[in-house]
């Protein structure tokens, strides 16, 4: 079932996260970085970048965190902004830094040839991306076809966000998975989910468990289908929820201070104070984290490494709080 998959925001903290993964996980990870449409601040430059500024901001960061393995980058959200030329080089640049990108495409890309244009030559081209309500196999197929493209060069991605994840629900995605298998040998089919709500879950002061049901689901989805597990894979989005929501323009007002912790069963999330000084509140928050049963320990992940230093009073940030439970993310 591996390389996990995960599904994240081409920001700066998810890309740093990536790239401070330990090598030895690095070769089992194999993200798909969403580019975020051109209405949203960027954090570095504390604006919005013009839709030139995006090209180069991605492969600067791709260069830096993640420039000889594989992976995918979505543009999809941001496609429409950037027009046909505005993606091509968005591409241009970020391959530039890492030769082994691959695009993200949709079935309906699969007939746009400036799209058609980005798939690669190699054992695996392309990504396809398709809703869990929208799978087609025969459809899909015949735009594969189109496309002069063989199934066994597409990786899958089909997102059961919306879906109601649990048991109940496993029988359904098995049965997807039957049907997309059956249609054709992909070289890879990816279930992509989140339980984490769309909204934090805590209030000020407040902690709590979010039960890990995009993981829990996709291992009885596993008894439910006929397709052999090593054809199959696993992703999800990070400690971010299925709907990637992109605020327009700068935020504002203080950040809430939280972070959200991976744990093998549940993802634990701890809020501080909304008042008072922003450092000692974060530093009792991974105080709680370190205490908590949650907690892997120091040496686990560079990440945990963070959080107890903080927590002691060693560092005066503990970073974001969606990047170190990506780092963690690898104890699936």
């Amino acid at each position: 079932m591996l390389p996990y998959y995960p599904a994240l925001r081409a920001k700066p903290g998810e890309f740093a996260a990536c790239g401070r993964l330990a090598p030895r996980y690095q070769g089992y990870v194999c993200p798909r970085f969403v580019v975020p449409p051109p209405t949203e601040s960027d954090p570095e430059k504390g604006r919005v970048p013009t839709l030139d500024e995006i090209a180069h901001i991605m492969g600067e960061r791709l260069g830096k965190s993640w420039p000889h393995r594989r992976a995918f980058l979505d543009p999809q959200l941001a496609a429409a902004a950037l027009g046909d030329e505005g993606v091509a080089t968005l591409f241009r640049i970020a391959r530039a830094v890492n030769f082994r990108l691959l695009p993200v495409l949709t079935i309906a890309d699969l007939t746009n040839p400036a799209r058609q244009a980005l798939i690669r030559d190699g054992d695996v081209r392309t990504g396809i991306y398709m809703d869990f309500e929208e799978v087609d196999p025969a459809a899909l197929v015949e735009a594969v076809k189109k496309a002069g493209l063989r199934p066994e060069h597409c990786v899958l991605f089909v997102d059961f966000t919306g879906a109601p994840l649990g048991a109940d629900f496993a029988p359904a995605i098995g049965e997807i998975f039957d049907q997309l298998d059956g249609a054709a040998r992909w070289s890879k089919i990816v279930y992509q989910a989140s339980a984490y709500p769309d909204k934090l879950p805590v209030g000020a002061n407040e902690r709590t468990l979010i039960a890990r049901a995009e993981w829990t689901t996709f291992q009885a989805a596993l008894k439910e289908t006929g397709v052999q597990p090593d054809r199959l894979a696993y992703g999800d989005f990070g400690a971010d929820c299925g709907r990637m929501m992109f605020p327009k323009g700068k935020g504002g007002g203080r950040p809430r201070p939280h972070l959200r912790y991976t744990g093998k069963s549940h993802t634990l999330v701890i809020r501080g104070s909304d008042s008072g000084t922003f450092t000692p509140t974060m530093r009792d928050v991974c105080k709680q984290i370190i205490e908590s049963k949650e907690y892997s320990g120091r040496s686990f992940s560079p990440a945990d490494d963070r959080i107890w230093r903080n927590a002691k009073g060693l560092t005066d940030t503990c970073g974001d709080a969606v990047i170190l439970p990506m780092v963690k993310g690898m104890r699936k």
